[in-house]
């Protein structure tokens, strides 16, 4: 519900690793970065002296900044590299059933 702009980011990550043939940001990439910005946002336990925890791939989840540079550093430098699930930003991580080792018997 207060997820509404987010929920559909959140289901899929696959546009943050992608980037156009020119090295361009796509369209796809800028909206997913306002939609991670509104959900991290939306997450009062998220903040910290004022900003919310950097995730580019220089800052790495260690400094905490205005979301505004936040925006920025993921839009000029991309996200830190393997960060799928959004654990430091509140997303919860639910194995998906390729991940589950199944036991029969």
């Amino acid at each position: 519900m207060f997820y509404k702009d987010s929920i559909e980011v959140m289901d899929n990550h696959s546009w943050m690793y992608r980037d156009s043939p020119q090295g361009l940001r796509r369209m796809d990439y800028c909206k997913g970065v306002q939609g991670f910005i509104n959900f991290a946002t939306s997450i009062p336990r998220n903040f910290t002296d004022g900003g919310i925890r950097c995730l580019c791939k220089k800052c790495k989840n260690l400094k905490f900044m205005h979301q505004d540079v936040v925006t920025m550093h993921l839009l000029t430098k991309g996200f830190m590299q393997d960060y799928l699930c959004w654990y430091a930003h509140g997303e919860l991580f639910v194995p998906n059933e390729s991940m589950v080792e199944r036991v029969v018997g």
